[in-house]
């Protein structure tokens, strides 16, 4: 059955049991896209979910994702890994999951799915998504000597800090060919295999397609001159149009790591320096991060609102699906968000990297995130617990956290596979970024300190953006504690 003929068919259905009778509005919903997808059954999963998704604009109805258990599309039923031991069954584990709102439901029926193909049951513990707390919590777990799980899902810049309190999982997974190497490394400390790459981030621009084509604009900004020239131009357009909630561009000012990311992009991008040289001496160029903070602090009730400072990346994201800014600086999972149904930008959105600064030292600045999959040294039942890891970390789940959440796999083949691809158009482009160009925070440099060194980082930027200090005597203050740290 071809696309074009399988959405006409499954359209017409759906007229026809919206027409007939006037079913109960949830009745109506789940029926109707269970008729879809039973049209559309020899589809592959990817063009069944777009289809269905278009079919439920038109008609107005709420979409219903497919759940996992789902093998209605053409090779669904292969999408989970074959290999998993079934021996531990009747094992019981906890895994803690920091997660962005969208994560829950997901979470969820992937790890239901992991107790039916092993009989090992999963408790989830839930952290939130602001890692600065998260940190906190896990290590005051594991310092009581009671921590609360088996797997801890950690940032990209935490494997150095808990590289005490992990199991070494070189012997269970090997050398991991086809995993990005350049994330391999970062898992890596002192060569024991801390954790393993379940997903990457890499800090984007997000821009309006629509608003872009409405204000005369060829192209996305490409430095941060153009950023604030256009995000001005579009938010007094869209306000004098009677948008007075309208804001020009998103980002995460809140005093944790998410403002250590921005603010490092900041620096970074406009020849303020890495932070940390490759030895660990201190490598903050004091004027150029000062002008880029202060040049951050103007956008703060300008062209960004002035709640920006306390804001984290779902927060950014809630305002963006309901097409209140123009631009947005995100993770990529805020892709599939802004495409969903309930979004006021579905189908308006574009992906590019992040503005570079100009002058000299200017360049793009695009930060390396993602999370990793570590094994608690202290568990006992770490059988089960590599298990989970190895199904969470499979080509298999990385693939459909890909297509479905908008996650950057970790495993280089996914970039080049077409449903991928379909899934999420700018993936193509982020393998390089991947490899080459994304910029990692110095956290394997500072080792342990890394901890202190972010939140002396964050706070002083904090500092600036809301004018408790000028960003020259933040960015002074900041050399004095980082060297204070550096020296412990």
């Amino acid at each position: 059955m071809g696309l074009a003929h399988g959405s006409t068919l499954a359209l017409r259905l759906w007229r026809t049991i919206v027409s007939i009778r006037k079913i109960a509005f949830a009745t109506t919903t789940v029926f109707a896209v269970g008729m879809s997808v039973y049209c559309l059954a020899n589809l592959n999963r990817a063009s069944a979910e777009c289809i269905s998704l278009r079919l439920a604009n038109r008609l107005g109805l709420p979409y219903l994702p497919f759940k996992l258990a789902d093998k209605t599309a053409e090779g669904w039923s292969n999408d989970f890994p074959t290999d998993l031991r079934t021996d531990l069954k009747g094992s019981t584990i906890t895994i803690a999951l920091p997660e962005n709102a969208p994560d829950v439901r997901w979470d969820d029926e992937l790890i239901a799915k992991f107790h039916e193909l092993t009989g090992i049951q999963v408790r989830i513990v839930r952290p939130g998504n602001d890692t600065t707390a998260v940190l906190s919590r896990y290590l005051a777990d594991f310092q009581s000597g009671d921590p609360k799980a088996d797997v801890y899902a950690i940032d990209v810049v935490w494997p150095a800090i808990l590289s005490g309190f992990a199991e070494d999982l070189r012997p269970a997974f090997g050398d991991l060919w086809g995993i990005a190497p350049g994330l391999i490394g970062n898992d890596t400390v002192s060569g024991k295999m801390v954790a393993i790459p379940y997903f990457a981030e890499v800090s984007l621009l997000y821009y309006r397609t629509d608003l872009l084509r409405r204000y005369h604009f060829a192209e996305p900004p490409r430095t941060w001159s153009g950023l604030e020239q256009q995000a001005r131009v579009i938010e007094v357009g869209e306000r004098s149009g009677g948008d007075r909630q309208f804001w020009g561009y998103l980002w995460q000012g809140a005093a944790s790591e998410a403002l250590t990311c921005n603010a490092y992009e900041w620096q970074l991008s406009q020849g303020g320096g890495s932070l940390l040289t490759p030895d660990g001496a201190l490598n903050v160029k004091s004027e150029q991060t000062a002008k880029a903070w202060d040049r951050a602090r103007r956008w703060i009730g300008t062209i960004s609102p002035p709640e920006v400072t306390d804001q984290l990346e779902d927060d950014s994201l809630q305002l963006w699906t309901h097409g209140r800014s123009a631009f947005m600086r995100n993770w990529p999972y805020a892709w599939r968000e802004s495409m969903r149904g309930d979004s006021k930008v579905e189908g308006k959105v574009g992906v590019t990297v992040l503005p570079r600064g100009e002058g000299p030292g200017g360049r793009h600045a695009d930060v390396l995130g993602g999370f990793q999959l570590m094994v608690n040294n202290r568990s006992t039942h770490k059988e089960a617990a590599i298990e989970l890891v190895r199904y969470l970390t499979s080509p298999q789940v990385q693939r459909l956290n890909a297509i479905q959440r908008g996650y950057l796999p970790t495993r280089l083949e996914l970039y080049d596979d077409p449903v991928v691809l379909r899934a999420n158009p700018f993936f193509g482009s982020l393998k390089g970024v991947l490899l080459n160009g994304a910029v990692a925070r110095p956290s394997n440099v500072a080792g342990r300190r890394y901890d202190a060194v972010s939140r002396a980082y964050f706070t002083a930027a904090h500092q600036t953006l809301t004018g408790e200090k000028s960003a020259s005597r933040a960015v002074e203050g900041l050399n004095e504690d980082l060297l204070r740290i550096l020296a412990k």
